[in-house]
């Protein structure tokens, strides 16, 4: 999470450019630096929430089902569902999609087998699953939140930078360094320095926010749960 507030952020990506300092980013009429500055720090949020599955943007909901719904809300918060983390917790099964539309008109209205998986399909706002739910079965998945900016007084999640004092969830050198980039392109300049220091400060983020996993350079494999890598094939005679 980011520590320094968007004015902050704002006025020290004008003083590695050599510009004035901003005296407030929330009004044209005081500050049309700031206000330019809070533009493209909004855009620079928005475009790094839909470039990257961030750790820090993802939340987990849970769906109970009723037995008589098809659909259900996603969370309020919802900006993208993260690929593949789709359960139904209660059978232990994973679901199937997201379907096309041609696959979900042929389970809606076709002559089907229903099988044991949850299909599924998001449209507009809703998840939309078949067969229906039974009452009081569960489905699980992960989404990314499109909340990427903090309300600075009280720390509530919001969508967009609004105020001098509002905080990002994003680490602060790569918002000063996509800051620095933006500002210089809008204004004519030469930015080919500015976007190489943004790349490298996006990828830097990208590869050590979240951690990886230890890479064998072995053909041996240690797994610490049940799979086809440590029992063999076979009856094993019993």
């Amino acid at each position: 999470m980011g520590v320094q507030t968007a004015l902050q952020l704002v006025n020290n990506a004008l003083q590695e450019l050599g510009l004035p300092q901003a005296q407030t980013i929330a009004s044209s009429l005081d500050d049309q630096t700031g206000f330019q500055c809070l533009g493209l720090l909004n855009s620079i949020g928005t475009q790094l929430y839909r470039a990257h599955d961030w750790h820090f943007l993802e939340k987990t909901a849970e769906i109970t089902g009723n037995g008589v719904d098809d659909s259900y809300p996603l969370p309020a918060d919802f900006g993208r569902i993260v690929n593949q983390t789709q359960w139904s917790s209660s059978m232990k099964r994973p679901m199937s999609g997201p379907v096309s539309p041609q696959a979900w008109s042929w389970v809606q209205y076709g002559i089907v087998s229903v099988g044991v998986y949850y299909r599924y399909r998001i449209i507009g706002s809703r998840l939309h699953i078949f067969p229906k739910l039974a009452n009081g079965e569960k489905v699980n998945f992960y989404y990314m939140t499109e909340r990427w900016a903090i309300n600075g007084p009280d720390n509530i999640p919001k969508i967009a930078v609004t105020s001098d004092s509002d905080r990002t969830i994003y680490d602060d050198y790569l918002l000063i360094a996509g800051l620095k980039f933006k500002l210089w392109s809008a204004k004519g300049m030469d930015s080919a320095g500015l976007y190489a220091e943004f790349e490298y400060m996006l990828n830097n983020q990208k590869a050590q926010s979240q951690g990886a996993p230890t890479i064998s350079l072995t053909t041996s494999y240690n797994e610490q749960f049940i799979s086809g890598r440590n029992i063999p094939d076979g009856g094993w005679n019993v």
